[in-house]
């Protein structure tokens, strides 16, 4: 498998009720060597099917535009580890952008999300590593159904959680950083919080 150290995009603002994005600078780089590419979905397709790339992605970046960030990776065939720390604007994950999108293998999210909905990342089968900020209150039921090879939510803040059950009663978790609290396992089909809502405990 070929692997591209680096694909950096910096995206434009994203206007109100515009369908798309603009990436002014796409930079690709492996190793010392580095190329700029006219726009995401073109550096994408240079890769080869099958390939592995690291994404970063930087500037104001909304809802909108993750959108079409994740439809261009669900089409483009390469296996994407996304980050999105450095952007601004994406307070919420709506819609579930990410579902059923195979190529996405790992995501770290900004400072300021404070939520992320309902099978936000469910169907993604490759899927194995989110990252989860402090600002995080919420994750909706089933956000991670079906993601079968996901070992690590890491929680930058993994106290004084709650789980909402379906009846609505809650039940608090330690730490969710145990291995035994971790809700990696909330994807198999047996567990009993797989439709379950998790709840920062000041918000319950």
């Amino acid at each position: 498998m070929r692997k591209f150290s680096r694909l950096v995009i910096v995206l434009s603002h994203e206007d109100e009720g515009n369908s798309g994005f603009s990436a002014p600078v796409v930079e690709m780089t492996n190793g010392d060597n580095s190329v700029q590419v006219a726009d995401f979905k073109s550096a994408l397709h240079m890769l080869p099917s099958g390939s592995e790339v690291s994404v970063v992605a930087n500037g104001t970046v909304g809802n909108m535009a993750i959108h079409n960030i994740s439809k261009v990776i669900r089409e483009s065939g390469v296996f994407v580890a996304l980050d999105l720390s450095g952007t601004t604007e994406l307070s919420k994950v709506f819609d579930s952008p990410f579902k059923d999108n195979l190529n996405i293998i790992s995501i770290n999210f900004p400072e300021n999300i404070s939520s992320i909905n309902s099978q936000a990342f469910a169907g993604c089968k490759n899927l194995e590593h989110v990252s989860i900020p402090a600002t995080v209150q919420k994750i909706g039921s089933q956000a991670f159904s079906g993601c079968e090879k996901l070992v690590v939510l890491e929680f930058s803040d993994p106290n004084n959680w709650n789980i909402e059950k379906e009846n609505g009663t809650l039940e608090g978790i330690s730490n969710l950083s145990n291995a035994e609290d971790n809700p990696y396992r909330f994807t198999l089909p047996s567990s009993p919080y797989r439709n379950c809502v998790l709840k920062k405990a000041s918000q319950a």
